[in-house]
């Protein structure tokens, strides 16, 4: 008689790195523009790691954080305070409380000044905690902790805080920073998120679920699955990039950009789960691409920042963003120019700049197919071609709305 094979109950990570991406190609297909978003997002929880949205109110920060959180669930169903959800809207008048829970009555009449962390943010596996800028000194020192070494202290104890992922938001940069130096830094990763550009707005008005972050059956990961993405994660090799990280670090220091030890050997997680989520087992340097998003101390280093890090990490990638940019740009301005002779006009110069950008972003694309092994379409090649995509419907635009000439 044959013995009866047992089942590994353990997850695998394949199928769960396969189900982060149909997660991440959801958020995509609902939020356009998004894209470097999406993945941050996911590369943080895999990191276990915070991310900051920042940008003006309707840039979709809330919807995006609400969506990723939406889809982390146990096995009762997702997105509810059972699921270790925390959710919660700062103000200047925010207590303790709203975060950390209200103080134990019975732990008082025992002079104990213990609080009951149920449901809050000490015992969350995921939080979205909105404008968070805005709250008093005592609420954000508060969150130190938490967000940095993933402890609360309970009345002088030590409690384990479960977090996977924190999500802050802001629509704007406080002038006056100096008591948020601490709290900014404790964001990994920061996006700076902007309005749609012209293409992409209208776009976003003819369909229907662009924006909401809403698929008919969204993809869900159990509490169980998650853990398995980070030990995965945790396991890829990164030794080899150590000569390719010192060589951005210098670069950025060059121009009197500095970013903590810290922030560079923690952004080396981030490294792990973006690689992780390409199916490598070793990272590779384009997986330094997501590091544009972390070492920008100010906004207005940012595409300093980006430029150097993609001159190690994914020079053609670090072109097709440039390109993008420049197609931006001169479709804006076909599009902007008044009505009659000027109009046509802009449109037949426009077309020719975007048919020049796209060429050269097809030949970025091929490019960088032939250096793939195996033919394999990296994330750099997918993106550089989504970059074409999206100039292709910039010029579609164009010769519509400036030259009466449909596609």
């Amino acid at each position: 008689m044959q013995p009866q094979a047992i089942s590994d109950p353990r997850p695998d990570p394949e199928t769960i790195r396969k189900k982060l991406l149909a997660i991440e190609g959801e958020l995509n297909d609902s939020f356009l523009e998004r894209h470097e978003e999406s993945r941050g997002l996911l590369c943080a929880l895999v990191a276990r790691e915070n991310v900051l949205l920042l940008g003006p109110p309707g840039t979709a920060k809330s919807a995006l954080a609400q969506a990723i959180c939406s889809r982390l669930q146990t096995d009762g169903g997702a997105g509810d305070a059972a699921d270790g959800y925390f959710y919660t809207l700062l103000s200047r008048t925010s207590t303790p409380e709203q975060l950390f829970g209200p103080v134990s009555i019975k732990a008082l009449e025992n002079d104990s000044y213990a609080r009951k962390t149920a449901g809050y943010l000490p015992e969350a596996r995921v939080a979205f905690i909105d404008e968070i800028f805005k709250g008093n000194s005592a609420v954000l020192n508060g969150m130190l902790s938490i967000l940095n070494e993933r402890v609360y202290v309970n009345d002088g104890r030590r409690q384990t805080v479960p977090l996977k992922l924190c999500i802050g938001a802001s629509n704007e940069l406080p002038a006056d920073r100096e008591e948020l130096d601490a709290l900014w830094d404790r964001f990994l990763l920061r996006f700076q998120t902007s309005y749609l550009s012209d293409a992409s707005f209208e776009a976003m008005l003819l369909g229907a679920n662009v924006g909401t972050g809403n698929a008919d059956s969204p993809t869900s990961l159990l509490a169980d699955e998650l853990e398995a993405a980070c030990a995965a994660a945790s396991e890829v090799k990164t030794s080899h990039l150590v000569g390719s990280l010192g060589a951005i670090r210098r670069s950025l220091r060059e121009g009197s950009i500095t970013a903590s030890d810290r922030r560079y050997a923690r952004g080396l997680s981030l490294v792990r789960a973006n690689a992780f989520l390409d199916g490598r087992a070793e990272a590779a340097e384009e997986d330094l691409a997501i590091l544009q998003h972390s070492l920008w101390p100010e906004p207005s280093a940012r595409q300093e920042v980006r430029r150097k890090v993609m001159e190690v990490a994914a020079p053609q990638l670090g072109d097709a963003q440039d390109y993008l940019d420049q197609a931006r740009e001169i479709h804006h301005n076909a599009l902007s120019a008044p009505d009659g002779e000027k109009k046509s006009e802009a449109g037949f110069e426009a077309n020719g700049k975007l048919k020049h950008i796209h060429n050269k972003l097809s030949g970025l694309a091929g490019a960088k197919d032939k250096a793939a092994s195996g033919g394999a379409r990296t994330t750099v090649q997918k993106r550089i071609e989504a970059i074409a995509t999206e100039v292709a419907r910039m010029n579609e635009e164009v010769l519509d709305k400036c030259l009466g000439m449909s596609t």
